[in-house]
């Protein structure tokens, strides 16, 4: 009888089988979670790739672009051009805010403290969110917070008391030199290649084409 019973101690039964089974349950998920978590980051991986390489060449997507752009017309002349100024103010926008933000700062800030260290004059808010294009209670919130930072001064104008003028502060020419340094160090990567005839004409064109921008409704 005794043997009997070590003999069926011995020999797998139901429930050692539904163990072994729970068992390689228990293996197999973190194989299936770890296999799930590769196929992710190979996804990611693959759209980033995508991503480097659409920003290289970002006429790969644009296989029927002639047929709806016929070559050598007008047309596909004004679209090449205004697309490649689409492109390159985004990534310029994108790298430089890069740089920037090292120095704990942003574009809007940057933007916004060049035109009142630059401008000679004493700027109302009214005139700097016009001229960096954002409405008017985000650039009274950015003011506000540049002034209690202490790099620009804000009061209200002597010559009409509903205007608010803001000036530059010591501290704030500080924080515009270094912006300068980085961003004149970039435009240096970015342009010390380039013919200065070739830079003269395309900044010719640029103003024409923001001045035009100016004046169409």
């Amino acid at each position: 009888m005794a043997r009997e019973l070590s003999a069926d101690r011995d020999m797998p039964g139901e429930a050692d089988e539904v163990a072994g089974d729970e068992l390689a349950g228990d293996e197999a998920a973190p194989r299936s979670v770890s296999g799930a978590r590769e196929r992710a980051q190979a996804r990611a991986s693959g759209a980033a790739d995508m991503a480097a390489a659409s920003l290289k060449d970002p006429d790969r997507y644009l296989a029927s672009f002639h047929s709806h752009y016929p070559p050598g017309t007008d047309t596909e002349t004004y679209f090449q051009l205004t697309r490649s100024i689409v492109l390159a103010a985004r990534r310029w926008r994108k790298l430089a805010d890069k740089r920037i933000k090292a120095l704990g700062q942003s574009m809007a800030r940057w933007e916004t403290l060049f035109l009142v260290a630059f401008s000679g004059d004493e700027m109302t808010q009214r005139e700097l969110a016009r001229l960096i294009s954002i409405e008017g209670p985000t650039m009274v919130r950015m003011l506000d917070l540049l002034a209690q930072e202490g790099l620009i001064e804000r009061r209200q104008s002597e010559l009409d008391r509903r205007m608010t003028i803001n000036r530059i502060t010591p501290e704030g020419v500080e924080v515009v030199e270094s912006i300068k340094a980085a961003t004149n160090t970039l435009r240096a990567e970015l342009l010390r290649d380039i013919d200065p005839a070739e830079m003269a004409i395309c900044q010719k064109v640029l103003s024409q084409i923001v001045h035009r921008l100016d004046e169409i409704k």
